[in-house]
């Protein structure tokens, strides 16, 4: 079986939606931040940014590890999680996105530094992750925009989209506007 991929800028609900597609498919959901903790796949801490620096090599042969032991559908979590497998074994990549103005709020929660806010928010109107995932996966990514739904309306898309019900293609989400 294949890996769905659940990527985004932190902060567009990656985790709390990952849990409930896992939850709705029964499948088993591999959450790249508690990865790279529980397994110290990271070189070290960038304390002005505020974050791991991941180590991605041996992420990504943990990330080859688990998909080649597995035989059923398989959620992938994380905003570095569109930069793994192989085209046979992605099924599909759903982008998480989120308006700037909300994705501050949502980060604000956190606590998080201003500069740390400021990257991701503008991070997010770039589309950067968008634009990785489909520099790798291709047509098989989709964007679904969290800004205004809560999260069980957000699963419910995903579920829609694996089931071949919907397709959400990149390009139609543009928060460029509302950054500049």
């Amino acid at each position: 079986m294949a890996a769905v991929i659940i990527t985004g800028t932190p902060g567009t609900g990656k985790t709390t939606i990952s849990k409930i597609v896992a939850k709705i498919l029964n499948a088993p959901l591999i959450a790249l931040n508690e990865l790279i903790i529980e397994k110290h796949l990271y070189n070290g801490h960038d304390d002005k940014k505020g974050y791991k620096i991941v180590d991605m090599e041996s992420l990504s042969g943990e990330i080859n590890l688990i998909l080649n032991s597995i035989d059923k559908q398989l959620i992938i979590e994380g905003h570095l999680a569109h930069d793994f497998g192989v085209d046979e074994q992605v099924q599909s990549v759903i982008v998480l996105r989120a308006r700037p103005s909300v994705l501050r709020k949502r980060l604000n929660k956190r606590e998080w530094s201003d500069s740390k806010i400021q990257e991701n928010v503008e991070a997010e109107a770039l589309d950067l992750c968008t634009f990785e995932a489909v520099e790798i996966h291709g047509d098989k990514v989709h964007e679904v925009d969290t800004s205004d739904l809560d999260v069980d309306e957000v699963a419910e898309i995903i579920i829609q989209i694996l089931n071949g019900k919907k397709q959400l293609p990149p390009g139609k989400i543009n928060f460029l506007d509302e950054l500049f």
